[in-house]
């Protein structure tokens, strides 16, 4: 199952036991070495709000308004969850982050990510081009062409960004049906 982080980011957190609303969720915690669901940031509590980390492994499933956790106890302070603290530690973010090619050149920021619940990983980017006043396309850009996620980028491989040419087909010509008189 498919989601952008935009659909994701806002969403209920509810307990499985409980089947109440504890928070919502701030951002998703993305692996740079391997593009791996590490988690989610959740806001708990809906008036003195406080920040808390729950691991992908602890997460049971997503539907349109909430996603399910298996316990309360899942929930950690943001440094207790000790792969989702050095990813936070690192700074790394997927949204915002400048996207460039292995060759050096900037293609522009991700506005969007889509990540795979099902699989547990990053899907797909989706980049606005540098220069927003030219009037392009979105660049599209699958999980299998990152090279790697750094601070303050994201480096991607040339090879994917190249399109595609429409396959000509040669159309064989039928020859003339002969007429036998």
């Amino acid at each position: 199952m498919i989601r952008l982080a935009s659909e994701i980011l806002g969403r209920g957190v509810i307990v499985r036991q409980e089947t109440v609303l504890i928070g919502r969720i701030q951002d998703i915690v993305i692996s740079p070495e391997d593009g791996r669901l590490a988690g989610l940031i959740i806001k708990e509590g809906f008036g003195k709000e406080k920040l808390k980390a729950v691991a992908e492994k602890d997460m049971l499933g997503l539907n349109e308004k909430f996603v399910l956790i298996s316990s309360y106890l899942a929930l950690g302070d943001l440094d207790e969850i000790v792969r989702i603290k050095n990813i936070l530690d690192l700074g790394i973010k997927i949204k915002n982050c400048k996207v460039q090619t292995l060759g050096g050149t900037v293609l522009g920021k991700t506005v969007d990510y889509s990540v795979d619940f099902k699989l547990g990983k990053l899907s797909r980017l989706y980049v606005n081009p540098k220069n927003w006043r030219r009037i392009t396309k979105q660049h599209i850009i699958d999980s299998k062409c990152i090279v790697r996620i750094e601070k303050d980028k994201i480096i991607v491989d040339d090879t994917c960004l190249k399109v595609k040419k429409k396959a000509v087909t040669n159309t064989a010509i039928a020859p003339k049906e002969l007429s036998l008189n």
